[in-house]
């Protein structure tokens, strides 16, 4: 039986920056897990109308920066997928596919309040592991004291650490009036950004 344990960290990364890969660095350390496995969206259902840079982009975009960290790992097992990316139908389908002894999901504080809107989130409760970051304006105890998540607590681990504020949306808006984009993600993603003249 394999001792590893795994996150996944899901979302569009539209670009992604160093707030995404300082999180799943400290993650790491704090919860001693193996490996943290990105997995861009292919179509997030909360983002339907919504304009978001084309898959090989942006898992081209994470690739940059997994390459240089044994510890973090990419999917495209998301963009593969038909359909709306849907965490329900990756903890079916793509986490009984990994060599793990346990499974978490990295989801934002934010996340967790809205999860009951999510599809299936019963199950997703019940059979997933979740591992969520604090974030501005949330607070944990107010979230979890709510008799709808009293029978999933075993499920849930809260991770109260550093709050990068940065955002993709932030650096798009930034690119678009052309300021400088410098420390707000790894400096080779940035030179693909103006390579490519993204988000112009």
């Amino acid at each position: 039986m394999s001792k590893k344990r795994v996150a996944i960290f899901g979302g569009t990364f539209d670009p992604p920056h160093l707030g995404h890969f300082i999180l799943a660095e400290q993650i790491v350390n704090r919860f001693d897990l193996n490996e943290v496995i990105f997995m861009p969206a292919g179509r997030p259902p909360h983002k339907k109308n919504k304009d978001i840079s084309p898959d090989f982009i942006r898992f081209s975009m994470l690739k940059l920066a997994v390459d240089n960290n044994k510890n973090f790992l990419l999917s495209d097992w998301e963009l593969k997928n038909d359909g709306y990316s849907y965490t329900a139908k990756t903890l079916a389908q793509f986490v009984p596919q990994l060599d793990a002894e346990e499974v978490f999901f990295i989801i934002g504080a934010d996340s967790l309040a809205e999860i009951f809107k999510w599809k299936e989130p019963e199950y997703l409760l019940s059979e997933g592991k979740f591992i969520v970051f604090n974030r501005y304006g949330y607070n944990f105890e107010d979230i979890l004291s709510q008799p709808k998540y009293l029978p999933y607590l075993d499920n849930i681990l809260t991770y109260q650490g550093l709050n990068i504020e940065i955002s993709s949306s932030f650096i798009r808006s930034e690119i678009k009036k052309n300021k400088s984009i410098r420390y707000l993600t790894l400096d080779r993603i940035a030179e693909y950004i103006m390579e490519n003249n993204l988000y112009r």
